[in-house]
């Protein structure tokens, strides 16, 4: 179920995950540079929750040059890591916030798999955001890099891209898709 909707709907959203019945886990979902950590940051004060991503982690245990490979398999094991924390916390009826891009509709499907098994409500927010705004503000970004966040270059935004899925009506969880030309502050 897809809410076009927008900051309305994540208005809405917030209202109900906040009496909700079963712990809120959101699934934030866009591509490099999409406001995706700003975003977590705003809601895990606004649930209240707690968030999780991987970047900071992967920065602070291992710092920020390592091929490909490695990167991979780091990710992999700080996300199960994090999983398991995920998962002892929805069971306790706390909210989390997951800010892990969830670039492809089987990553999606996984985590909301996951989610329901540990009793909690799975929602997607996904960040819509055009290419240009993208390398603007990865731009900004790379010339004063923020604590916890890797340089992303035009290039390998451009491989990104080629990796991202955007999220359908197909899938079997609740979307809501913000669009860049909102202001995405979840507040109320």
């Amino acid at each position: 179920m897809t809410d076009a909707g927008s900051l309305a709907g994540l208005s809405d959203y917030l209202a109900y995950a906040r009496t909700a019945p079963a712990p809120q886990v959101i699934l934030l979902c866009g591509t490099t540079g999409s406001g995706k950590t700003t975003l977590a940051a705003e809601l895990e004060q606004a649930l209240p929750g707690i968030r999780f991503g991987t970047d900071a982690w992967m920065i602070e245990l291992f710092g920020h040059h390592m091929t490909r490979a490695l990167f991979d398999a780091r990710d992999r094991s700080i996300k199960e890591l994090q999983w398991g924390m995920v998962e002892r916390l929805v069971a306790l009826g706390v909210h989390v916030v997951l800010d892990y891009g969830f670039w492809s509709a089987d990553q999606r499907a996984d985590a909301a798999r996951r989610v329901a098994a540990a009793g909690g409500e799975p929602v997607l927010i996904y960040l819509d955001v055009p290419v240009a705004t993208l390398l603007q503000r990865l731009e900004r970004r790379n010339a004063n890099l923020p604590p916890g966040t890797f340089e992303v270059t035009s290039e390998m935004l451009e491989l990104f891209l080629a990796k991202f899925e955007p999220p359908s009506n197909a899938e079997p969880l609740k979307i809501i898709e913000i669009r860049d030309d909102e202001q995405a502050v979840a507040r109320s």
